[in-house]
């Protein structure tokens, strides 16, 4: 039976109650070990052979409770649940003990993996360093073009090739008017369908749906890569799946769909100062843990055979064997040094 299954689901929600709010920590021991041993100094609640749980350790333990959590121990019953739960849980821990399920893999495999969990928090978390305003200050201005954008559509672009001179242009423009009764009498929203007119609007068995996108543009970018007629028209469209009237153009006749909008955006630095906060200090976080395990790899003489790994035989097929032990535990490669 699996460690994760020994323990009842009363059990583990008085350890989630006791441990929570740790600021991922990863301490379980608010409610195990040293905490409430017989040396524990303070009035004891409850007593057992061999420790104690005592009411400055439980108040120690609400105060880091966040209030959501204190409202399932507010009674006196509520609370003598719980000071109970804790002091049963060390009758476990001793008789674990006596039993010699310290040595168990999987608990030692467990311990590993707590440590390393206390070993990032306490390594990167415990000693990042403050982000100055100055220093958010530049990384806002550095990423700016994520919260300050200009207005910005999308569309579906057919051009009927008719030069203005050109012999061919009435023939075309029939054809153009054809394809957008065509067009109009689609589901609004159904760009794909749209999209594949292009064949039939460039004369290109060869030509791809996917060329008929925009792209989100501003309307000065669109009017610089299609002309001013075609950026009017486009001006004109205010929901998705509208569709223009035939535009002619020096290039021919245009049919244009709209089918994104994307308003302007103008987000200052106070408005997602609390955002980026997060995100500098988990990039900063990265970038200190992957240079740390470049340094444990250099320290500890770090290769891989790559010859033997070559020998390792993964087959899909293969039925999944029974579990012999805990899954290791695994950290990724770090990420490349900026």
């Amino acid at each position: 039976m699996r460690l994760s299954h020994l323990l009842s689901v009363s059990t583990v929600s008085l350890l989630l109650l006791a441990g929570c709010d740790k600021g991922g920590q990863g301490s379980t021991s608010a409610a195990s070990g040293s905490g409430s041993s017989a040396a524990a100094k303070g009035t004891p609640v409850v007593t057992f052979e061999g420790g104690a749980v005592t009411l400055e350790q439980l108040q120690g333990y609400i105060s880091q409770m966040n209030p959501a959590a204190r409202t399932r121990i507010e009674s006196l019953e509520q609370r003598r649940e719980y000071a109970q739960g804790l002091a049963r849980f060390e009758l476990f821990v001793t008789e674990a003990r006596r039993r010699g399920l310290e040595n168990d893999p999987e608990v030692r495999e467990a311990m590993k993996r707590a440590m390393v969990q206390r070993l990032l928090f306490k390594e990167f978390d415990e000693k990042a360093p403050p982000i100055s305003q100055e220093e958010l200050a530049a990384y806002y201005e550095s990423h700016k073009a994520e919260f300050v954008q200009p207005a910005r559509a999308r569309y579906s672009h057919l051009l009927v090739p008719a030069p203005k001179d050109g012999p061919e242009r009435a023939a075309k423009k029939k054809l153009a008017q054809a394809l957008h009764q065509k067009a109009s009498k689609l589901q609004p929203l159904d760009f794909d369908a749209f999209d594949a007119l292009i064949v039939e609007a460039s004369g290109n068995p060869a030509a791809k749906p996917a060329e008929a996108d925009t792209h989100l543009v501003t309307p000065d970018e669109l009017k610089a890569r299609l002309g001013a007629p075609v950026a009017t028209a486009a001006s004109q469209l205010k929901q998705p799946g509208e569709l223009a009237p035939v535009v002619e153009s020096e290039l021919g006749f245009h049919l244009l769909k709209l089918t994104d909008l994307r308003p302007e955006k103008n987000q200052t630095l106070d408005a997602v100062s609390t955002v980026l906060r997060s995100r500098m200090a988990r990039e900063r976080r990265d970038a200190r843990v992957a240079k740390f395990t470049e340094e444990l790899q250099e320290r500890a003489n770090f290769k891989t055979d790559e010859a033997a790994l070559q020998k390792l035989q993964v087959d899909l097929q293969a039925p999944q064997a029974a579990s012999s032990g805990p899954v290791p535990g695994f950290l990724p490669s770090p990420a490349p040094s900026r």
